[in-house]
């Protein structure tokens, strides 16, 4: 399945963002009435705006996936698109401080281990963090997958709505329509993207937040393929 990113336009405190106006990205094909939910598949949050799904998890029976915290709040629902089919529930969000959120899945959706982009899908082994030179490569919902190497941990990074702190900097170029999108480090889940400088035609940088925060956070277990 897939879907595409949502809304409010993000900048770091001087450059660009990952936000972008509902409707101003164009979604892949809308996502059957059912069916299967992987990293890199895109969504709506009712009356908000488009996401993208990071990771799947469980706790304990109750499948759902991992996206990033500014995507919305307890409560709010996840669409397959502007008025289109529940998915399932903002389960607890957290930002600022953290970016991050986890949305629980309706009946009839299956959570898989995989992450999914233009180009290829990729299996998730894992959630072993990935040390400074490491590669890492973001699916994104936009132009497909982007690699690079983590530059830096433990970043503080502030938006014109607040401060994120401990995120992880990369040398991958940043577009709009990537906020929750998947970073992978071979087949070890990384993180979810939170915001970046520069363009993918000049260069830049992307911060994420690392998902073994995440899944601590609210007991969650990561998916695997």
């Amino acid at each position: 399945m897939r879907f595409v990113r949502p809304a409010a336009a993000l900048a770091l405190t001087a450059a660009l963002v990952l936000g972008t106006p509902p409707g101003a990205v164009r979604a892949d094909p809308s996502p059957p009435a059912y069916g299967d939910i992987r990293g890199g598949d895109t969504f709506v949050v009712q009356g908000k705006g488009r996401c993208t799904v990071a990771f799947t998890v469980r706790r304990g029976t109750t499948g759902g996936f991992l996206t990033a915290g500014r995507c919305g709040e307890r409560g709010d629902i996840a669409l397959t698109g502007y008025g289109g089919t529940p998915i399932g529930v903002f389960e607890a969000s957290s930002y600022p401080g953290d970016d991050y959120a986890w949305v629980s899945l309706h009946p009839g959706w299956t959570p898989r281990g995989t992450v999914a982009a233009q180009g290829g899908e990729r299996p998730v082994r894992g959630s072993a963090p990935a040390a400074v030179g490491s590669p890492v490569c973001l699916a994104s919902p936009v132009t497909g997958w982007h690699c690079g190497t983590v530059q830096q941990r433990n970043v503080t990074v502030t938006y014109p709505d607040g401060t994120v702190t401990g995120l992880v900097r990369t040398s991958v170029c940043a577009e709009p329509g990537t906020w929750g999108a998947p970073f992978l480090s071979g087949d070890q889940a990384q993180g979810i993207t939170s915001g970046g400088t520069g363009n993918c035609a000049t260069g830049g940088s992307t911060y994420f937040q690392p998902v073994g925060e995440a899944l601590s956070a609210y007991g969650l277990t990561l998916v695997t393929g």
